[in-house]
């Protein structure tokens, strides 16, 4: 879906950056220095000078923004920097070093834009600073957020009131496609929700019931658990529900529902337009700045479980200490979806309850934390309507890496290896947990421990600056892009990891005909081997060029890539391996060994 008026809502264009003092009016006071940027001691290193000013106004009215938050970042930058418009809208970043920024206007009840960005979920336009540079005009026109409202009814087609509703959007995490929140009501008195804040795009409505039934209901409070993924305003500035559960912010919350013996029946989470599987719900579409206010759907009363039984550890003994989880199975829908969770604290004897469960597929995950590591077990559940007594659930050992990490350089001095963490992310679609990480020691060996069975990579948790990974081998087989099969107590020692100070790079233009810079595209480089089409994949990144229309794509391990000019709907669609395939032709072919940098320049016909 494009944007609608996409010139409109992006303003700052390239033409209005020029090397000119801001008005006097428009300066602020002078900043202290972030960062040094020689070898002199604090008290004598030069004041950056750079600076980058522009305005912030309603793309409707064209009004100042007041108290809009810009937000600037960059690597000379740790950190960051932001700060709130004045009544003019203006904003001013002064004694800025020499660096590539990424800039970032939001306010509630607006869509939050990136300098440069044409369509939602797309990431902006870099502006390159030069030392001492003034860049002026960076301004920003914000759209209004849109809007979704409507009532929920129950199922005789009154008004409820004190639901929570959820809006939620797909969109790439971790180059996973996942259904993530937006925005989050609650209905009041007459069954009405509104959710604001949003941007144009298809959104899914899902409604939560949080009240008890006349005569009774399991548990007193509806058939639902926590929203999966967050709580309270959502991601665009949507108004949140109850205060217990806006204190909770983004975790993902456990329903701790109380047990009673009554009636075994409540209100099932709810789609529009009112159905209780995701596979069945129909999209909303909405366009930008627009209000639709009669999405309107009823609840589902169906019959509702109780679960329960005891968690024990491999001995035989009851953990006394962890937590039960139950969660919709993503593979029963479509794609990764946000679905109810369940659970709570395992009791002192192992004991676990959960009521309130409607039908569906489930996994339950329980995990223990009597010792030192933690201990998990997984197990399918289907729910059809009956409760489930003496579950009985055996919790497994994670399994344990080992190994060393090595820094060869002929040019860089040895960082500080205590400084480094690696970790083992999952490569499964759609995992969600902590991922254990352990701290490198003196002579750079480290130890994970209680990592969940299954695929997985072995990785740093974040790039040392002037470092990259460069291999990861087990008993001298390469596995750096191999996820490895991990296996309950498994225990897997002889990792080498080795990192490199040799950055490859893949730099450039992107010009028009007429050598006028095209900076709204962007630069995909992707192997030219299809086994690493794949989410998380090393052998995938893209650029967007800055204002000049220079792009620069580093950290690329060695290898034969596709380089090719996109315009993507949304940041991330390149790791669908139907995306790559149809970008290939064309594409010119550039090869990278370590140390390499290559220029690959681009001329856009327009």
């Amino acid at each position: 879906m494009r944007w609608v008026a996409t010139g409109a809502c992006i303003a700052g264009l390239v033409a209005g950056l020029t090397a000119q003092q801001p008005p006097a009016s428009q300066r602020q006071r002078p900043q202290q220095p972030t960062r040094d940027t020689s070898a002199l001691p604090q008290d004598q290193a030069p004041t950056p000078t750079g600076r980058i000013t522009g305005r912030v106004v309603a793309a409707d009215s064209g009004r100042p923004v007041k108290r809009a938050r810009v937000f600037i970042n960059a690597a000379e930058l740790p950190g960051g920097r932001g700060l709130l418009t004045d009544e003019n809208g203006a904003f001013d970043f002064s004694e800025l070093p020499a660096g590539r920024y990424t800039v970032n206007a939001s306010k509630s009840g607006f869509v939050a834009l990136s300098y440069g960005q044409r369509r939602p979920l797309q990431a902006g336009t870099p502006l390159q600073l030069g030392d001492g540079q003034q860049l002026k005009g960076v301004d920003f026109q914000l759209p209004r957020g849109s809007v979704i409202g409507g009532r929920i009814m129950d199922e005789d087609g009154e008004p409820m009131a004190g639901v929570m509703v959820r809006v939620m959007r797909y969109q790439y995490l971790q180059g996973d496609r996942r259904l993530t929140p937006a925005g989050s009501g609650q209905t009041d008195d007459r069954g009405t929700y509104r959710v604001w804040g949003l941007m144009p795009g298809d959104y899914y409505i899902n409604a939560i019931a949080r009240i008890s039934l006349p005569g009774g209901g399991r548990g007193g409070r509806g058939g639902a658990g926590g929203p999966g993924g967050f709580a309270g305003r959502g991601a665009f500035g949507g108004p949140g529900g109850p205060a217990a559960i806006a204190a909770l912010g983004g975790a993902n919350v456990a329903a701790l529902l109380d047990s009673s013996d009554s009636d075994n029946v409540s209100y099932a989470p709810t789609y529009y337009p009112g159905v209780s599987s995701l596979t069945d719900a129909k999209p909303v579409t909405l366009g930008l700045s627009q209000e639709l206010l009669d999405v309107n759907f009823g609840m589902q009363l169906v019959p509702m479980s109780r679960l329960n039984g005891h968690v024990t550890n491999p001995d035989g003994s009851p953990v006394t200490s962890g937590t039960v989880n139950l969660m919709i199975d993503g593979s029963a829908g479509r794609g990764n979806q946000i679905g109810m969770t369940f659970g709570g604290r395992i009791q002192w004897d192992g004991a676990f309850t959960m009521t309130n469960v409607p039908p569906g597929r489930y996994m339950l995950r329980a995990r223990g934390d009597d010792g030192d590591v933690p201990q998990y077990a997984s197990v399918p559940v289907t729910v059809g309507g009956g409760d489930i007594n003496d579950m009985a659930i055996v919790l497994t050992p994670g399994a344990t890496i080992s190994g060393v990490a090595s820094f060869p350089s002929a040019a860089t001095s040895p960082p500080d290896v205590t400084q480094f963490r690696m970790t083992a992310p999952s490569s499964e679609p759609g995992f969600v947990g902590p991922q254990p990480n352990a701290r490198l020691d003196k002579d750079g060996k480290f130890v994970l421990e209680g990592v969940p069975a299954g695929s997985h990579l072995i990785r740093p948790a974040g790039n040392p600056r002037g470092w990259t990974l460069q291999s990861v081998s087990a008993g001298g087989r390469d596995i750096t892009d191999t996820p490895i099969e991990l296996r309950s107590g498994e225990s897997l020692s002889n990792i080498s990891v080795v990192f490199t100070d040799k950055t490859n790079e893949i730099n450039g233009t992107v010009t028009t005909d007429q050598g006028v810079p095209a900076s709204e595209y962007t630069v995909l480089a992707f192997s030219t081997n299809t086994a690493f089409w794949r989410p998380q994949s090393r052998q995938i990144a893209t650029a967007r060029p800055d204002q000049t229309g220079q792009y620069r794509i580093r950290t690329l391990p060695p290898g034969e890539y596709f380089v090719v000019t996109v315009d993507p709907a949304e940041q991330g669609e390149w790791f669908e391996p139907a995306y790559l395939d149809e970008h290939r032709a064309g594409a010119a072919r550039v090869t990278l060994s370590d140390g390499d940098v290559k220029t690959q320049d681009f001329k856009i016909r327009k």
